[in-house]
């Protein structure tokens, strides 16, 4: 790629034969920019979600409650449930009619197929004796439904219009993912039990091949233009990538911990997978074949689901019973970074090749490499707020997408500042531009926090070894010195000085141990007493009144309690 030249403005005119650049799911009009990242929101619904699948024109999503007999309808404006359905017993695979005014439910424990109009949410028709169905697809034209089903060993086709099964398709043993082309020619069907995937011709009501070499694969999805296959391969730890008109693999992209689902955006230019094992959802840019963001903390996801405008995420978590909605990726990733620049970002897109230059406003990114017709790597320059960022070509100029600078944080307050050795302890960190913590570092050790506003974040003491220890917050923006925590040992009480006395109260007792400097309480059997540190090992106590008899004394610190090996006696 050329230098780019600071100063040159882009071609005011398109090159012969030069299609315009494009970047990636631009923001919607009138949405206004913040430098905060996009919120992410969880939403519960009914008990043991599987799947999620959205309405053509994206205002609602439906997710079936497996352990509830029900299908919860969101709303994806609000992000809340807005009804329930009841369905047959144990629904798993949901599909929507492409004019969206029907909504299929394959319920694996009834053994049946519901059908349920969306404009009221009712069931009006239900197909029986369907052996186990999992999940099922809506040819294009929207006039038949294929469903997987695992005790048959077979794919039966319903006649939406009769709500009638008018073929069978043998497969072989436990089918249980289903997808159709978006031609409509082939449906892929994943069996388990063998570890193959059968590629139906849909015409003809045929098997026409057997692809091999997976292990357990389960959700898939294909690219919009039908030629490239994403399987999940559950118990390989892997998404393997086929090519679909000779069924070769083209990449195997490891490192994915019991993936399950994937979901590819209606561009085809990222493909969003569910991983149970590590309860995260990783996105691969496929164009390179390489994950480029993931998101962590979700609880067993499931299903996963794309609005049609590709700003949301829809993800099942089967763990806790809740449905998260991401932001989905701009075709900026990542869309933040310091102020002082030096951020590698992918740019996603299309009709790049030839770039002549990336702007961020009105500075050049650099190190910027085409990688293909739809991709572009680089830094960021150095700059300040929201700035709009560029590609030019001999095509043109492609429409501003923003990208937000992010100043360094900083940390004002940390309460506590001191906890026990073995961790645990609840910590509180106030301060500005927090939004973005990814890590809190006490003396080497990191943990991820709870961001609850830009300025106040929590996070869990992990454990460490008695002393002070430097706190550091690591955001997008910068790393911020959060002061000393300070970790204390259990204390240790060797004896009292005298043990006995007056039951008035009154006597000065000497408690000889280690670990008391830092004495929060003195406790004479449940009775609280006035009490001064004089050293590490040596605290002053004044015996309250009590009822005569033998009492134990136990001190309090912020590494635990101790008490003392003989009572004090009242007289």
């Amino acid at each position: 790629m050329p230098a780019p030249q600071q100063g040159t403005g882009p071609p005011t005119t398109p090159a012969p034969g030069h299609p315009p650049p494009r970047l990636r799911a631009p923001a919607a009009a009138g949405v206004p920019r913040s430098a905060a990242p996009p919120p992410v929101v969880t939403v519960p619904v009914g008990n043991g979600p599987v799947s999620v699948v959205i309405s053509p024109d994206g205002g609602r999503a439906y997710v079936t409650d497996y352990g509830s007999s029900a299908v919860s309808v969101l709303s994806t404006a609000t992000k809340a449930v807005t009804a329930t359905i009841p369905v047959a017993a144990g629904p798993w695979g949901a599909a929507v009619s492409p004019d969206g005014r029907r909504l299929y439910v394959a319920s694996l424990g009834a053994g049946t197929v519901s059908t349920i109009d969306t404009a009221t949410n009712a069931v009006i028709g239900t197909v029986e004796d369907m052996g186990n169905p999992v999940e099922l697809a809506v040819t294009p034209d929207g006039a038949r439904l294929f469903v997987a089903c695992q005790s048959l060993n077979a794919v039966r086709v319903i006649d939406t219009a009769g709500n009638t099964v008018t073929e069978e398709i043998p497969v072989g043993m436990g089918p249980r993912s289903l997808l159709i082309t978006p031609d409509g020619s082939r449906a892929y069907v994943g069996k388990e039990a063998v570890n193959t995937i059968s590629v139906i011709d849909t015409a003809a009501y045929a098997v026409i091949d057997e692809l091999t070499g997976f292990h357990f694969p389960r959700s898939s999805a294909v690219t919009p233009d039908g030629r490239r296959l994403f399987v999940p391969d559950y118990g390989g730890n892997t998404v393997d990538v086929l090519d679909t008109a000779t069924g070769t693999v083209l990449a195997s992209l490891p490192g994915f911990s019991l993936p399950f689902a994937v979901a590819l955006t209606t561009d085809g230019l990222l493909a969003y997978v569910s991983c149970n094992g590590d309860s995260t959802v990783r996105v691969v840019d496929t164009a390179g074949y390489r994950v480029i963001a993931e998101h962590a903390g979700l609880n067993v996801p499931y299903g996963v689901a794309i609005t049609p405008d590709q700003q949301s995420v829809y993800v099942v978590n089967n763990g806790d019973s809740t449905v998260t909605v991401l932001a989905g990726l701009t075709g900026l990733h990542p869309y933040q970074g310091p102020t002082g620049g030096g951020t590698r970002v992918t740019l996603l897109g299309s009709h790049l090749t030839g770039a002549t230059a990336v702007h961020f406003g009105p500075r050049l990114a650099t190190e910027v490499v085409v990688v293909s017709d739809h991709e572009i790597t680089l830094v960021t320059p150095a700059g300040h707020g929201v700035v709009d960022v560029t590609v030019t070509t001999p095509g043109g100029t492609s429409a501003p997408m923003p990208f937000y600078y992010l100043p360094p944080p900083r940390v004002t307050g940390l309460f506590p500042a001191s906890g026990p050795v073995t961790g645990g302890t609840a910590v509180t960190l106030t301060g500005t531009a927090l939004a973005t913590a990814r890590t809190v570092d006490f003396g080497g050790t990191a943990v991820t926090p709870v961001v609850l506003s830009d300025s106040v974040l929590t996070v869990t003491a992990p454990p460490g070894p008695a002393g002070g220890v430097p706190v550091t917050v690591t955001t997008i923006g910068g790393i911020a010195d959060g002061g000393t925590y300070t970790y204390v040992g259990p204390p240790d009480l060797n004896a009292l000085v005298p043990a006995a006395g007056s039951q008035a109260g009154g006597a000065v007792v000497a408690l000889v141990g280690s670990g008391l400097a830092q004495t929060t309480g003195v406790l004479f059997g449940t009775t609280p007493a006035a009490f001064t540190a004089l050293s590490d090992s040596l605290l002053q106590a004044v015996a309250p009144a009590h009822a005569p008899g033998a009492v134990p004394v136990t001190v309090t610190s912020a590494g635990g309690s101790a008490t003392a090996p003989q009572p004090y006696t009242y007289t």
